[in-house]
């Protein structure tokens, strides 16, 4: 019987000065069948030549590049439908996989065939020495296996996407089953397939270090900040219970919880914004839309008033008071 294997995915958009490195943090793994394919999607900086070097020196690796861009979205969607092993990884090509990850995860999921991806610790670095040479991790770090309805409730309570995509082994068979990444989710389509496939089987969470994330000045998730953020994870929620709610348990109830979060979420960053002189009407606003509730918390009822005395000392009602920074309309 033939063992199984990992298909790893790489996008590459004019990322070809780390390619190379992260292509050989997942051909380090020998115990397990890798196969690897690069995706360039018309970069401009050579990454597709570079690519094509590295597949000419080991027969693992194949490349495919765009002649016109397609996004990320679509790029992550044409390697999920190359996939043909047992199990795959979307690898951002800055990333890198850490040493036995890969064995790690199959094997996990070899021994819990209910589990449809594990994830694992991550690492964050800026720079190549931080990471030379890539350290160890023991295979008796543990590892736990999460019910994909408790992983699914944690992350409504806390709406926040605690899973880094390059510590992700996904069972290919659910991939496949539930299909590919949301064209619509640019900046939380990876929150939205955690979900998904949660509400597909069990959730394997490794303790030992998966993957390692690069901190630089192109990183695409510093693209989505204030305002995009908060609509893009509500999106990713309301997209996922408005098309899984018939096979996630209290479907209905889990939706409430995660709206009521992200609106008390909004209030406390609102009320820091008021606190540093930060504008934070626009928080609010978004806040009542997404749950009317919140306005009868204690913390909204603490922000406005907070937000009175700050209008008060702007106006100068309160003579020989400082005045702090503009801060936008109070709630």
């Amino acid at each position: 019987m033939k063992p199984a294997g990992v298909d790893v995915i790489v996008p590459c958009y004019n990322y070809g000065r780390y390619l190379r490195r992260c292509v050989a943090s997942v051909l380090r793994e020998t115990r397990i069948p890798i196969r690897v394919l690069i995706i360039d999607d018309a970069s401009s900086d050579g990454s597709a030549a570079q690519a094509r070097e590295i597949a000419a020196e080991d027969d693992r690796v194949e490349v495919v590049a765009h002649r016109v861009n397609q996004g990320h979205i679509a790029t992550f969607n044409e390697g999920l439908g190359w996939v043909r092993a047992d199990y795959l990884l979307l690898l951002s090509a800055d990333d890198l996989v850490a040493p036995g990850a890969l064995a790690r995860a199959v094997g996990l999921m070899e021994s819990h065939p209910d589990v449809a991806f594990v994830h694992g610790r991550a690492i964050r670095f800026s720079h190549e020495d931080e990471l030379d040479p890539l350290p160890e991790s023991a295979d008796a770090d543990g590892a736990a296996i999460l019910r994909g309805v408790d992983f699914i409730g944690d992350l409504c309570a806390r709406p926040v996407n605690p899973v880094e995509t390059a510590t992700v082994v996904v069972r290919s068979s659910i991939q496949k089953r539930i299909g590919g990444y949301r064209p619509h989710l640019l900046h939380t389509g990876d929150l939205e397939m955690w979900l998904r496939c949660a509400a597909h089987g069990s959730v394997g969470v490794i303790g030992a270090v998966q993957g390692y994330v690069r901190l630089h000045a192109n990183n695409m998730r510093d693209r989505y900040k204030g305002p995009a953020d908060y609509q893009q994870r509500y999106e990713a929620f309301v997209d996922f219970f408005d098309h899984n709610s018939a096979v996630v348990a209290d479907a209905p109830q889990l939706k409430r919880r995660v709206l009521r979060a992200l609106a008390r979420q909004m209030v406390g960053d609102a009320s820091n914004a008021l606190d540093n002189g930060r504008r934070y009407a626009w928080m609010i606003a978004r806040a009542r839309e997404i749950w009317p509730g919140v306005r009868w918390t204690r913390s909204y009822w603490r922000l406005a008033l907070k937000g009175i005395v700050a209008l008060l000392l702007a106006r100068g009602r309160w003579k020989g008071a400082p005045k702090p920074a503009d801060t936008g309309p109070t709630p």
